[in-house]
């Protein structure tokens, strides 16, 4: 780094973060096999919300606004109607999907790095663009998190500066006084740049990030050395 940041708090993004998101993938091949072009649109809708929101004339504020907008994409692209878009999208991608974390355990060494944070003083908690608390209850670690954030709350997905800015007045603390941990360059990392935040990478080493990792106790330690 080149310039010391003191941490006062550590926010983590769920999947892909704290677990192997091929753990899931894994558990969801009958849904991908039924149903794939859902599969398919519902990702791609994702990724033009993402462009859409970006424009002045973007009006979701919340969770229902956005599942509704989200619905309405997924229907233009499915060709069938919208009602049946939405409720085949929450049965699917809102309901399904947690349920399918019981046995999903988290990377090795996550709890206890988040346990050694947390015990020198640093505040914890996690932000992620689909509901985590089912997920962060199955991973084992819901006494470990303090808040647990949902961007679609506030009708917007990562790296959209709403989400860090909700994270930022939630937690309390200067945004430089906060570390993202994040796996994606682009809605992790540089999402929490734009706002002022540091930013941590588990995966590869990138450019973005003020440090990247793939064992957590190297993150730990290194928080540790940074901490206020």
């Amino acid at each position: 780094m080149q310039q010391r940041v003191r941490f006062r708090a550590v926010v983590f993004d769920v999947d892909g973060t704290l677990y192997p998101a091929s753990a899931l993938y894994l558990r969801c091949i009958d849904i991908f096999v039924r149903h794939p072009r859902l599969v398919e649109g519902f990702s791609v809708v994702r990724k033009e919300l993402r462009t859409l929101q970006m424009r002045s004339d973007y009006t979701p504020r919340d969770a229902e606004e956005l599942h509704q907008l989200q619905a309405s994409l997924l229907a233009q692209r499915m060709h069938i109607p919208q009602d049946q878009v939405r409720k085949l999208m929450e049965f699917f991608f809102y309901a399904m999907l947690p349920e399918r974390f019981a046995s999903i355990r988290p990377f090795p060494g996550v709890r206890n790095a988040i346990e050694t944070i947390r015990s020198n003083g640093i505040a914890v908690a996690a932000l992620s663009d689909l509901p985590p608390t089912e997920k962060i209850e199955a991973l084992g670690l819901s006494d470990l998190l303090e808040h647990a954030l949902c961007a679609e709350e506030f009708g917007v997905l990562k790296p959209h500066p709403w989400v860090f800015a909700a994270l930022i007045e939630r937690l309390g603390y200067a945004p430089s006084e906060i570390l993202y941990v994040g796996n994606n360059p682009v809605y992790d990392i540089q999402g929490a740049k734009n706002a002022g935040m540091a930013a941590a990478r588990c995966g590869r080493p990138t450019a973005l990030a003020d440090f990247s990792f793939t064992k957590w106790k190297n993150l730990a330690d290194w928080v540790l050395t940074n901490r206020a």
